[in-house]
């Protein structure tokens, strides 16, 4: 594995398209396929996931969930050696069901949950969580470190996208009491940023409050670059994994009711726009 390794890269959405441009940067062999065509006018596109297959020994896929890359799996021919990463928010059971399918071809599969949002994405800085083999996490460290400041590896297949999910549940959490919260300031005439401002210099400062709010909501943009779907299916995944778990787990099962209130119609909006909705939940 190294510099002249064709890699395949499958998703150019508000995370995929920055994290790829930051490949492209670095390597000149990376090749990318969307399903949205006109998202292809860039270099080194490929005109089917065939061909990235074909192609490629390395392939990153930033798409919706591993439901989806199952089946795109299931339809190509695996290469031997071929190494998959998962860049998606997914349940580490069918994580777990990947790798061992894809070991029936020599092949390695790792899951990689990510943090950061689309800034972290541009900026090269995000947070990844690794799951599957050790010695591949190594072999692929340098690819990851084009777009990823911070590398957590966890062990075992599946334990990425558990972080992930672990991680998303308080994220989530965190922003919906800060709605809940800074709405009661407003009914008694304190300003969403004067709360804010409160937060960051005591003992309620969060990510939410340092970095969400001032930059996505209080400017008035409302441009999380994320969606209400996301937020639902998060939860709705961390609550199938404690369907059956006997530890407490009232704080998560309260945020996945909150959100599963949110019409559905609603689902593609940017999930910022939950704090101006907040009183009609």
């Amino acid at each position: 594995m190294n510099k002249n390794s064709n890699i395949g890269f499958v998703g150019l959405g508000n995370m995929g398209k920055p994290i790829f441009d930051n490949l492209n940067k670095e390597f000149s062999n990376v090749f990318c396929f969307d399903k949205d065509t006109s998202k292809l006018k860039i270099n080194n596109f490929s005109s089917s996931l065939n061909e990235i297959f074909e192609k490629c020994k390395i392939i990153i896929f930033c798409i919706e969930s591993n439901e989806q890359i199952i089946d795109i799996i299931k339809e190509n021919a695996i290469k031997k050696n071929t190494i998959i990463i998962d860049l998606t928010s997914s349940l580490p059971e069918l994580t777990k069901q990947i790798s061992s399918y894809l070991k029936i071809f020599e092949s390695h599969y790792i899951d990689a949950g990510m943090s950061g949002g689309a800034s972290g994405a541009s900026n090269g800085t995000l947070t990844l969580m690794l799951g599957g083999s050790k010695t591949i996490c190594k072999k692929i460290d340098f690819i990851l470190k084009t777009f990823a400041k911070n590398i957590f590896y966890l062990g075992k297949s599946g334990n990425g996208h558990l972080m992930k999910l672990l991680h998303n549940s308080v994220c989530h959490s965190i922003f919906l009491i800060n709605c809940e919260i800074l709405n009661i300031a407003k009914s008694y005439g304190i300003t969403d940023t004067d709360v804010i401002n409160v937060f960051n210099k005591s003992n309620a400062k969060s990510y939410i409050s340092e970095n969400r709010f001032p930059n996505n909501i209080l400017n008035g943009k409302f441009n999380g670059k994320s969606t209400i779907k996301n937020l639902k299916k998060d939860l709705k995944m961390m609550n199938s994994i404690l369907k059956n778990s006997k530890s407490k787990k009232k704080y998560t099962e309260l945020s996945n009711e909150i959100l599963s209130k949110i019409d559905d119609k609603l689902n593609m909006e940017d999930f910022t726009n939950i704090y101006k909705m907040w009183d009609k939940i």
